[in-house]
């Protein structure tokens, strides 16, 4: 069975098989049920009824204990391991109830999903609760950079209109073009280059910076 957090279902529920009790025919009893939210003990005696529930989700484990003669029987108690609120532990008994392993693996069946529906339902809520402090604050600003690492650089400014590098060409600075212009200024003026070619170098240079 999937548990819910819903509607209540009645799981398992028994009575105590013991001798004790039968002995007084009927007028002592011990009644327990198993529930998708509950473990309940019920005492009933001549002064009256006494009920006793345990959510589930304070359930710690459930363990069999059986004597010889409760083993001819075939009864056993159930030790039922409960951590309440406060942090107290505790320990119910099941008494004499008919085939107790298998009541036993159907507490802690039952145990386990409802801590893993509980489980769901946390992770849930955080993550509706991440939504909602997004919504209202917006992205989360990008963390300032460790001690000791330098901060991205600022970007570059290039001027409008200015053609970048031609890819697989080195780019120069100002400088080192107009001592490059110099010198080829010189190379046209003795003859070594023409005019054409002094221009089309230039532009070249010019492209790079």
């Amino acid at each position: 069975m999937t548990i819910h957090s819903g509607e209540e279902h009645t799981i398992w529920e028994g009575e105590s098989q013991n001798v004790t009790a039968k002995a007084t025919g009927g007028r002592f009893t011990l009644h327990y049920r198993l529930t998708t939210h509950y473990l309940y003990f019920e005492t009933g005696g001549i002064t009256g009824t006494k009920l006793e529930q345990v959510p589930l989700i304070n359930v710690q484990d459930v363990d069999v204990a059986q004597s010889l003669v409760q083993k001819t029987r075939k009864v056993g108690n159930l030790m039922v391991h409960i951590v309440r609120p406060d942090g107290r532990h505790e320990t119910a008994v099941f008494d004499s109830i008919p085939d107790p392993v298998r009541v036993r693996d159907l507490i802690n069946q039952t145990v386990h999903q409802v801590r893993a529906a509980a489980h769901q339902r946390q992770v849930a809520e955080q993550q509706n609760l991440n939504v909602h402090r997004y919504e209202a604050t917006g992205p989360v600003p990008a963390a300032p950079p460790a001690a000791g690492m330098p901060s991205a650089p600022p970007p570059q400014y290039t001027p409008a209109g200015t053609p970048p590098a031609a890819a697989g060409q080195q780019a120069y600075t100002a400088d080192q073009v107009m001592e490059m212009l110099k010198k080829l200024g010189e190379l046209r003026d003795a003859g070594v280059v023409t005019p054409e070619e002094f221009e089309a170098k230039k532009k070249d240079l010019l492209d790079r910076i």
